[in-house]
């Protein structure tokens, strides 16, 4: 049993490190993220903070109208001397009222890059049927929050996550 489990695990293994064969790599300053060769960095940046945004092939949109995306936002703590948790909490609040029916669906602490992480996931009801969930880690590291978001429909979400959390785990800052 146990020589079953593992040639799962080092053939699922095997497959996702074949699967990151053809990624593209993006390098700033400060951090770098790989992403799929199918999907597309855009220099579209909608939000104050945001340091990029990557698009997943416009294929994603033909069941829901949505193309589930990637950003990264960092905001300057301005000598704040704050936890991960503590900025969580703080987020979390600001989504709540900015966006009173939304739904946190989990807050767990985790790492990412070797730093510890808060990964929350929620989702709202924007209006006209939009559904969307979201799925954030948020760190701090030199002064900085980095928030990386996916984004998605609620009825695609399970669709993309994995190749989400992939992006996210090739997520390195420079230390």
């Amino acid at each position: 049993m146990k020589t079953k489990v593992m040639t799962c695990l080092l053939l699922l293994a095997s497959l996702a490190i074949t699967a990151q064969e053809n990624w593209k790599t993006l390098k700033k300053d400060a951090f770098a993220i790989s992403y799929p060769d199918n999907w597309e960095s855009s220099d579209q940046l909608s939000q104050p903070g945001m340091q990029f945004l990557l698009l997943s092939d416009e294929s994603t949109m033909d069941g829901d109208k949505f193309r589930e995306y990637i950003n990264l936002t960092t905001e300057s703590l301005n000598g704040q001397e704050l936890t991960v948790e503590e900025y969580a909490k703080i987020s979390l609040d600001q989504i709540m009222t900015q966006l009173p029916d939304s739904k946190i669906e989990s807050n767990n602490a985790t790492q990412l890059d070797g730093l510890a992480t808060k990964e929350v996931v929620w989702s709202a009801d924007f209006g006209n049927g939009n559904l969307l969930k979201f799925k954030q880690s948020i760190l701090l590291f030199n002064g900085k929050a980095y928030i990386l978001t996916f984004s998605s429909s609620t009825a695609e979400y399970d669709d993309y996550v994995k190749i989400a959390d992939l992006i996210f785990q090739s997520f390195k800052l420079a230390k």
